[in-house]
C-alpha cells in the first residue's frame, strides 16, 4: 500500500487542489483449501480508485496536466465502452482499448460481480 501511495500521482488544478492524475489498482488474490475435502478455490478482488475526469476548459489544464487529462478521459471512456458492450451483450467487448480494461477483463466478464465503490464522499473527503 505504501509503495502504491508513493507512486500515485496527484497535482493541483483550478478545479481541485489535490487531483488524482493516475488510476490506482490493488489486486488481492485469495486462495483456499478445505481441510476436510482438500478442495481448492480462489478468488480475485480488484480495489480500484479511478482518476477523476475534469473538463479541460474549467480546470485550465495546460502542458503536462493537459496530457494527463487526455489519457485519463480516454481510459475512462474505454471503461464506459466496455460496460456498455457488456450490458448490451455485444458479441465484441473492446477490452483491448485500454491497459486498465485489459487488466480487468476477467473481472468484468463471466461470473464476476461488479460494484460501484463508495467514492470520496462516503470516505468524508
Amino acid at each position: 500500500m505504501a509503495t502504491g501511495s508513493r507512486n500515485r500521482l496527484t497535482a493541483v488544478t483550478k478545479m481541485n487542489e489535490r487531483s488524482s492524475r493516475s488510476h490506482s489498482v490493488l489486486t488481492v488474490i485469495v486462495e483456499g483449501c478445505s481441510a476436510l475435502t482438500d478442495a481448492r478455490t480462489h478468488g480475485c478482488l480488484h480495489l480500484i480508485d479511478l482518476a477523476g475526469s475534469e473538463r479541460v476548459n474549467k480546470s485550465e489544464a495546460v502542458g503536462e496536466r493537459l496530457e494527463e487529462a487526455k489519457f485519463i478521459n480516454k481510459s475512462l471512456s474505454a471503461i464506459g465502452d466496455v460496460m456498455s458492450a457488456l450490458a448490451a451483450k455485444s458479441a465484441h467487448v473492446p477490452f483491448r482499448n485500454s491497459k486498465l480494461t485489459q487488466l480487468l477483463a476477467d473481472s468484468l466478464s463471466g461470473k464476476a460481480k461488479v460494484r460501484e465503490g463508495l467514492g470520496d464522499r462516503a470516505l468524508g473527503r
